[in-house]
Order: C-alpha cells, then structure tokens, then sequence
C-alpha cells in the first residue's frame, strides 16, 4: 500500500480511463504505460468493468508488472472486494464510503475516497485515508479551492480530479495551489485518438505530458 502511495506522489498524474472492448482498453494502458505513466485508474461504469479490468491486470501482470492498475468509481463494499478479489492495486471513490473503507482497511488495499469538504477530507483521514480526491475540483472552485483548503490543513494529501486539463499552465496552477497528483480523463485521453487507432500519437501525448510534470 505505501509503495503505490509513494507511486501516485512520484509520478504525479492518475489517467483515468474506462473502455467496454478489452482489446481497447489494454491498447490504452499500453500506450499510457510506455508513455512513462507506470498507473492508471479503470473506471467501473457499465455491466463488462468486472471482466475487462481482469483482462486488463491479465496483461499489466505479464508486460508490466511494476505498473499500478487502480479500479476508480467504487462506491459500496461489496463492488470493492469483486475487485480486491480480482487483484486491483488501489481503489478509488467519488465520495467517501464508510463501507469501502472497511473492505479496504481489511484486505490492506490502498482507497482514495472522494471528497467535496474539508469536514469530509478530515472524517477520511480519520478512517485513515493517506490521500484524498477532491472532485469535481474545477467545480467546486478550481486551484483557488485547494489553495483555500491548504490554508488551515497544509498536512493533506490531495488529488484532484474534474475538470483538470493536460496543459502546463493548468497543471501548474493545480501544482501551485498543493495539488499532490491530477486526475485526468478525457483531456489526456482523447476519444479521437482513441477511435481513429492512433496509441502511437496517445503515448506520444502521455510522453509530453510526463515532461511536462515533470518540470513543475
């Protein structure tokens, strides 16, 4: 658990992905990885999450064990061990979940719960959170908001997701405000890229992006 922590903090950037073709999907997490980004978050959205993220570590296991494939949008403890089950190395929440946080303190998994407050961040470093995601962060205030939070609580480990772009003047401000790592989907993870075929032009992005982190 503390080796993925420390993970999430070095590399900085949690792409967050969701397919429902497996061949696709380990496309991605192909060119996610190569691009110099060893983790990523599968989302759990749709009735085939289950099968493709089993696909999915399958493959990360075989080529890239030293990556962390995380399962995001976990919401209640029995969806929490299914995953646990299968071999997830860290799990992650919209909200903050009592239920998952059992699950997880049980089975020693790493949870990053989802929070909108700074009461909510201090009942999850209660519960024993060592990072939280604060979404949707752009909605909720923006840099401006993480700033406001670090103000009284400097100790919290955050990352930020919604509405976080793959751009450097973005990120910095994310950086500046004391955003530890970025979450980020869409934006990183371009649907047309992603349509059209092209992971040479996606790790070629992931790359830039690694760089780009980098020099914050």
């Amino acid at each position: 658990m503390k080796e993925i922590l420390q993970k999430i903090r070095d590399i900085r950037v949690m792409p967050l992905f969701y397919h429902d073709d497996a061949g696709i999907a380990i496309e991605v997490m192909k060119a996610i990885f190569e691009g110099g980004i060893q983790l990523l978050e599968f989302t759990n959205r749709g009735s085939n999450a289950l099968p493709v993220f089993t696909e999915l570590l399958k493959y990360k296991s075989e080529h890239y064990p030293n990556a962390a494939l995380g399962i995001g949008s976990i919401v209640d403890g029995k969806t929490a061990e299914k995953y646990i089950e299968a071999g997830c190395d860290f799990m992650v929440s919209p909200l903050l979940s009592k239920e998952v946080v059992d699950v997880c303190k049980e089975k020693g998994m790493l949870y990053i719960p989802g929070c909108s407050t700074l009461t909510e961040m201090h009942q999850a470093e209660l519960w024993g959170a060592e990072m939280v995601k604060v979404f949707p962060a752009e909605q909720l205030g923006g840099p401006s908001y993480i700033k406001a939070i670090k103000g009284p609580c400097p100790w919290l480990s955050i990352v930020v997701t919604g509405g976080v772009k793959a751009e450097a003047e973005n990120l910095k401000a994310w950086h500046d405000a004391g955003a530890e790592a970025f979450g980020l989907g869409s934006d990183l993870l371009s649907k047309e890229l992603i349509q059209q075929g092209d992971f040479a032009g996606l790790t070629q992005k992931i790359k830039d992006l690694r760089k780009t982190v980098k020099e914050l």
